[in-house]
């Protein structure tokens, strides 16, 4: 009887030995046979070992997709500067130009001839006329002066100030600089139609139409000057960089206690 049991332990032992065997050929056959991270993401295996292999591909793929995600970038496009960037701002600091010479320019008139009254008398002063119909005055006295004068400040004080308004940025000596010029042309014009010989409306139209031209010139001519040298310092290749949210403590100072501080919009340029 203790033979017969002997026998039996024996040949269990040997039949168990043979399992484990069997089991490890197979753990090591599924291991050689392993497919290749991208493989085995497309065909999933059904062993035990393949499984295995196939969830530590993913995990790795994920891993190196991850790491090579970069800081967004969002490059300048590269600026097309003119002298009349915005059209529509350009016309408004022309209509605005008319409206302020009008009014510097009557204002001027009246002053200039008011001071040559006062300076020479009234029979010797050459007093200028200004309706709402007509114009006259003589050259280089005091209403010419005057008028030119209030004529060249509203136009290019008041398209300077319509034009810094709106975040342009013009200068002032230019702006000057091109309705002196443009004034001197309006004036030569309105001579040329008769304005010192007799009261006429048509001197109007130079004198009001023309000097405001260059003074709008000027300043948008300057702006662009400007905005050259701005892209000079700031470059074609000038670029926004988008970086992740970061996460920080910020200790207390109070009975609050520490706070988190979430910066959500983080730019480098």
């Amino acid at each position: 009887m203790g033979k017969l049991y002997s026998a039996f332990f024996v040949v269990a032992g040997m039949a168990l030995s043979q399992s484990l065997a069997v089991s490890a050929e197979a753990v090591a056959t599924g291991a050689v046979k392993a497919q290749p991270a991208s493989e085995a993401v497309a065909k999933p295996a059904h062993d035990s070992g393949s499984v295995k292999v196939t969830t530590r591909a993913t995990a790795l793929t994920a891993t190196d997709s991850t790491s090579s995600i970069g800081p967004s970038e969002f490059k300048r496009p590269i600026q097309d500067y003119r002298i009349f960037n915005d059209p529509p701002l350009a016309a408004r600091e022309y209509g605005f130009g008319i409206l302020g010479s009008i009014v510097s320019g009557a204002l001027g008139f009246y002053i200039g001839s008011g001071i040559e009254t006062a300076i020479k008398g009234e029979s010797q002063a050459h007093q200028g006329t200004l309706t709402f119909t007509g114009i006259r005055y003589d050259n280089f006295y005091g209403a010419f002066y005057g008028g030119a004068t209030g004529i060249l400040l509203g136009s290019s004080l008041t398209a300077f100030f319509v034009g810094e308004t709106d975040e342009e940025e013009g200068g002032l000596f230019l702006t000057l600089v091109g309705g002196a010029l443009t004034t001197a042309g309006g004036l030569y014009a309105a001579h040329l139609l008769g304005v010192n010989d007799d009261i006429h409306w048509l001197p109007f139209i130079p004198l009001l139409a023309i000097p405001t031209t260059g003074s709008v010139l000027g300043y948008n001519i300057s702006r662009l000057f400007r905005d050259h040298a701005r892209e000079k310092v700031v470059g074609h290749q000038a670029a926004v960089h988008l970086l992740p949210p970061r996460f920080g403590f910020m200790p207390g100072r109070n009975a609050s206690g520490d706070k988190l501080v979430v910066q959500a919009l983080n730019l480098t340029f």
